[in-house]
């Protein structure tokens, strides 16, 4: 099944402890976020909508990185 270079889905604030939200995500999975990732005015119990993308310039970035870290240890 070919996937979409984008993926949207729905997530529940169950509650805020600590300044730890914790987020029903679907599937019964929960994620843990600093409070500070929520957007301003999310109150728990609200629904809020996620966008997951590739971001190809932090992969290329993120990869060259690694590349150069192998090289200079692989001179040594």
């Amino acid at each position: 099944m070919a996937r979409n270079r984008e993926s949207n889905f729905s997530v529940d604030l169950d509650r805020i402890e600590e300044g730890i939200a914790v987020i029903l995500a679907p599937g019964g999975f929960q994620w843990h976020l600093p409070e500070s990732y929520l957007p301003q005015g999310v109150t728990e119990g609200m629904t809020m909508n996620v966008t997951l993308e590739i971001d190809e310039g932090a992969t290329h970035a993120r990869l060259e990185k690694i590349r150069d870290l192998r090289s200079s240890l692989e001179s040594r």
